[in-house]
């Protein structure tokens, strides 16, 4: 298709309005690209069964990871517990400690009297 070409110069009067007109033409499509509604249904269980493979993952990743929480939380709780007797071991040491000092220092003060 050929285009129109306008001259206008610069020496004549641009105050007059210059009317152009376009004719738009809107191109139907050749071929109409159409999806089966087999394979829309097809890649939507296609979808569905890759995301009740995610879920399923999830789940048993979070419960292994919940076993873990657990057996770190119960480790924890041993080596506090032995920490926590051997702290109760250490003052039940020290206070008999104490007692024989005690005893020690009374009996040397009183041979001295």
């Amino acid at each position: 298709m050929a285009v129109p070409t306008i001259y206008v110069s610069a020496e004549e009067n641009l105050v007059d309005l210059i009317d152009i007109k376009v004719d738009i033409i809107h191109p139907e499509p050749i071929a109409a690209v159409v999806f089966p509604a087999a394979v829309i249904l097809r890649t939507q269980a296609q979808h569905k069964e890759a995301i009740r493979g995610i879920q399923e993952h999830l789940i048993k990743t979070t419960e292994a990871i919940e076993k873990i929480t657990r057996n770190h939380e119960r480790q924890a709780r041993i080596k506090i517990e032995q920490q926590l007797a051997a702290v109760q071991e250490s003052h039940r040491q020290d206070l008999e400690d104490f007692r024989k000092l005690k005893e020690l220092v009374t009996s040397q003060f009183g041979q001295r009297s």
